[in-house]
């Protein structure tokens, strides 16, 4: 009986270490697009990179396009360019109410599911690719960069009510990177 106590016990654990990894795993995720987003908008306004990861001048315009690359697969779905964002933006839509114009601009992203193992592959790619052309010193840089590195843009990454839903998609629609 207590052998079968602890097993179950085991597995409970063991079930709710790997909820707080895959949480984890979003967050990351969510980090790192967030540190993409920012850094790309600071050196688009700047010119500069600023909190330079480690990059020298022969480096940068590759990295550039690497954050470039990697910010158009998070937000395929969702930047200025994208379905959601057209039918959201579409003049002829006006008369709808926000509410509505939202949920359903909304509508044309993928399942919650669908989007988050896309935000993890994405991420793990961004990382992989990160260490294989500039290594493993950059992307340690990169991640403690992502710690403080903020920006008003979110992946959609988790369920988002009507209020959530109408911010967020005002902030993708209507900002550019």
């Amino acid at each position: 009986m207590r052998a079968i106590r602890f097993n179950f016990a085991f597995i409970f654990l063991f079930f709710i270490a790997n909820a707080s990894s895959a949480q984890s795993t979003i967050a990351g995720a969510d980090a790192s697009f967030s540190y993409i987003a920012s850094t790309l908008q600071l050196f688009r306004n700047t010119g500069r990179l600023v909190n330079n990861p480690g990059i020298d001048g022969a480096d940068l315009e590759a990295f550039i396009e690497l954050l470039d690359y990697y910010y158009d697969q998070f937000s395929n779905e969702f930047n200025h360019d994208s379905p959601m964002c057209q039918f959201y933006m579409n003049p002829e839509n006006g008369r709808m109410t926000i509410e509505d114009k939202a949920e359903l601009s909304f509508s044309f992203l993928r399942d919650l599911d669908d989007r988050v193992e896309l935000y993890l592959s994405v991420d793990e790619e961004f990382q992989n690719q990160v260490v294989d052309e500039f290594g493993s010193f950059l992307l340690d840089n990169i991640n403690e960069e992502k710690l403080v590195s903020s920006n008003s843009l979110q992946l959609p990454s988790s369920t988002f009510d009507e209020a959530a839903i109408i911010s967020f998609i005002d902030s993708v629609c209507i900002q550019e990177i």
